[in-house]
């Protein structure tokens, strides 16, 4: 049973989302809260697999509640819920090392999915994730390097390339001939192994130095 969070300052969307998720399969809202504060004070006492975290709150925003989460709860997983989709945004986010992110006038149903594919992949986006990297990709301001040069091995990189084009692991096993096990065994190696806090920086990386280029995805498709 995944242990969901939520924070958002609205209590009407809050509440809303609270019922929403109680009926989904697999999942079970733990806490809510409406400021980063409030969020830091509760995860101190109760355990949580997923946070669903609002950018926009009073007293500390998404972003600062993001940095202090990661940075005292590690292994919580973050799916950023906002009415904000520019690409700015969203890269800042990926910078920050969440996993998901999710705008607030996508379809209350593909929520699940989005959660369950984060838990899955070690990373959602909403947007068609080529677009996304064609952007980032256009703004060298924008690396997601982990200072040193890498070189993936021919396993790595096939893991690297059908993770980006949405697969989940179960998917990519059938490809591979291999086990799901094995594929989230590498997955978690290749953040390990080269620093990535993410399965999307090690995306990006690739990307940025033309390891692999959006070609190599449309490919795989």
């Amino acid at each position: 049973m995944l242990r969901i969070a939520i924070a958002d300052d609205h209590t009407l969307f809050r509440k809303s989302l609270h019922l929403l998720i109680g009926t989904f399969d697999q999942m079970t809202v733990v806490l809510e809260a409406s400021s980063g504060i409030e969020l830091l004070k509760k995860l101190d006492a109760i355990s949580t697999d997923i946070l669903l975290l609002d950018l926009q709150m009073p007293e500390m925003d998404g972003f600062e509640t993001c940095i202090k989460v990661k940075q005292l709860y590690p292994e919580i997983k973050i799916l950023i819920l906002t009415q904000l989709d520019e690409v700015e945004t969203i890269k800042k986010a990926m910078t920050m090392g969440v996993q998901g992110y999710f705008t607030k006038n996508t379809p209350p149903n593909e929520l699940e999915n989005a959660i369950l594919k984060m838990h899955d992949n070690g990373f959602y986006f909403e947007k068609d994730l080529t677009s996304i990297i064609t952007e980032i990709h256009k703004n060298p301001s924008f690396k997601f390097d982990p200072g040193k040069e890498i070189i993936f091995t021919a396993r790595e990189l096939e893991i690297i390339e059908l993770t980006a084009i949405g697969l989940k692991a179960k998917e990519i096993a059938e490809k591979l001939f291999i086990s799901t096990k094995t594929v989230n065994a590498h997955k978690q190696n290749i953040q390990q192994k080269y620093g990535f806090e993410t399965m999307m920086s090690a995306i990006l990386y690739s990307i940025h130095h033309q390891i692999i280029t959006l070609k190599d995805l449309d490919k795989n498709r």
